[in-house]
């Protein structure tokens, strides 16, 4: 398994889970990555072998032959990466050493900035090389197909999945508000999503100050990864809407499954995305959502059922449906039990594991 990027993030917890739950009895999987960081820690702790090869330039033909060699001492029978770095070195690699490559993207395949002069070659590349292509919601699948010519068949949709698991009856929720100064009977609404530009927090930012004019009393929780000049901007937008007592940047945090149990409505402002794992984890924990309706969103939320999806870019969209959820107690209660039965038929941890477990299997006959 093969990855550009540290985490913490939703491509690197997909690999993660993926490491930890295949069939011990049927894969014995390694993991190449460029950096120790969260990603390296947390396979370190599930005991998943895992090989570092630094790498810092995007044309780096020593990180390829450090790579190859590595699917060779290891005999891989498949390679698998994620992201679009990793996915054509992988490619590379798997055809100098004749081994299957199956790629999986995480997101759209042309974001800004990607485009280069080099890009119809990588595409190329990647057509012919990659022995299957993942992608993680089925609306990926038109551009793929229609402008970058990825032949049809070559395509799979894997949903990413999560571990549901049972609620813990004991937690303790007045205790857990305590602990960020938020009294038992103000309303919470929270984000998680590391803070950069395609998770469009102005537009969260200006919808919390559009929802306080109405219910001056909601906290709204910013749990995500991030420093420099974005948070900047955050920053300077709470000051400028004076929500310095009703926003909190609460940066990376290790106890997200707590602080979801304390959310009234989980948010995504996103202007881009590919299948959020943090929707699938809030609708894990019953908690309705309000979303964009941008990338996999629409496949993962049914809009009136188990969330609202506004259009991207709208915070006056967003705080009224932030403000509907909030004034209707029962409303909430009944998208958060239909969000937790999504997850458990279409997008839990087992049905992804078994999915690509399957396409392993193919590759392998």
């Amino acid at each position: 398994m093969v990855i550009e990027t540290g985490g913490p993030g939703g491509a690197e917890t997909v690999l993660l889970q993926l490491a930890r739950y295949l069939d011990p009895k049927r894969y014995n999987p390694r993991v190449v990555l460029l950096k120790t960081g969260w990603l390296s820690s947390q396979l370190n702790e599930n005991n998943v072998e895992t090989v570092i090869i630094p790498s810092k330039r995007s044309c780096d033909i020593l990180f390829l032959a450090q790579l190859i060699r590595e699917v060779r001492n290891f005999k891989a029978d498949i390679i698998h990466s994620h992201l679009p770095g990793a996915n054509l070195y992988s490619c590379l690699a798997g055809a100098l050493t004749r081994t299957p490559v199956i790629t999986t993207y995480h997101g759209e395949l042309f974001l800004p900035g990607d485009i280069n002069k080099y890009s119809g070659l990588k595409y190329m590349l990647l057509r012919s090389l990659a022995s299957r292509i993942v992608l993680v919601a089925d609306y990926l699948r038109h551009d793929f197909v229609n402008i970058a010519r990825f032949p049809e068949e070559k395509l799979s949709v894997i949903y990413n999945g999560i571990s549901i698991g049972e609620h813990d009856q004991s937690f303790d929720s007045t205790s857990k508000r305590a602990s960020l100064e938020i009294k038992p009977d103000e309303p919470v609404v929270g984000i998680v999503a590391n803070l950069r530009p395609p998770k469009g927090y102005e537009y969260f930012i200006e919808s919390c100050w559009l929802v306080t004019r109405e219910l001056p009393g909601v906290k709204f929780l910013v749990v995500g990864q991030g420093e420099g000049k974005i948070r900047q901007k955050l920053e300077e937008l709470i000051s400028q809407y004076q929500l310095q007592d009703n926003v909190r940047l609460l940066g990376f945090r290790s106890d997200v499954p707590e602080l979801l149990r304390i959310f009234d409505i989980f948010v995504l402002s996103s202007i881009s995305e590919g299948l959020p794992l943090s929707a699938v984890e809030a609708m894990a924990a019953c908690k309705p959502v309000v979303a964009t309706k941008v990338g996999g969103l629409p496949e993962l939320v049914k809009n009136g059922e188990s969330g609202f999806l506004v259009p991207p870019k709208d915070a006056s969209s967003l705080a009224e449906k932030i403000l509907l959820v909030l004034n209707d107690s029962q409303l909430r209660a009944t998208m958060g039990q239909k969000g937790r039965q999504i997850v458990a038929s279409t997008f839990s941890v087992e049905n992804m594991v078994n999915n690509y477990q399957q396409l392993y299997e193919k590759l392998t006959a």
